[in-house]
């Protein structure tokens, strides 16, 4: 459909995505502030109730051709570079997808899954061998804690690749 004002075929009838559209239309009117909220109320309800093409003109008559839409003109988007602002009528930039983070630890998320309890099980260990034989040796377990870190995140872990 090239206009509301002036359609191609005013006796064609219209489908719910077209009205659909028209309605966007008039509320982008209303935010340009062409219309009072009353008006926009009136007209969408006429817009929901219009069967053909032609319906739609007495509503769009007085109102501006609305703008090309992207999908009709495709433009590049391109990104200013770091340290550069983009030019003031760019509008907002879209977020930035956030960095793909991944486990340091060798083996990823069993690596992780292993150091984090390798506290516990040096514990279990302190106690057992504590009752079994004395505790005077026991504490040795906890240096169990440092060796796995080692294992784990040491020299032959993945590198980190933020830094």
């Amino acid at each position: 459909m090239n206009g509301y004002a002036n359609p191609d075929r005013p006796d064609q009838r219209l489908s719910n995505a077209e009205r659909e559209e028209a309605i966007a239309r008039l509320s982008e009117a209303q935010i340009e502030g062409r219309l009072t909220p009353t008006e926009y109320e009136q007209r969408a309800a006429s817009v929901r109730s219009a069967v053909t093409r032609g319906d739609l003109v007495p509503l769009f008559a007085d109102l501006p051709e609305a703008a090309p839409t992207p999908s009709a003109t495709p433009q590049p988007t391109v990104l200013p570079g770091p340290g550069t602002l983009p030019p003031p009528s760019a509008g907002p930039l879209p977020p930035a997808p956030p960095p793909v983070r991944g486990s340091r630890a060798l083996g990823g998320r069993m690596g992780d899954t292993i150091m984090a309890l390798t506290p516990f099980i040096a514990l279990g260990l302190f106690f057992w061998s504590g009752f079994n034989g004395g505790f005077a040796w026991s504490w040795l377990w906890f240096l169990l804690v440092p060796v796995v870190a080692i294992i784990i995140y040491g020299p032959g872990g993945r590198p980190d690749r933020d830094t």
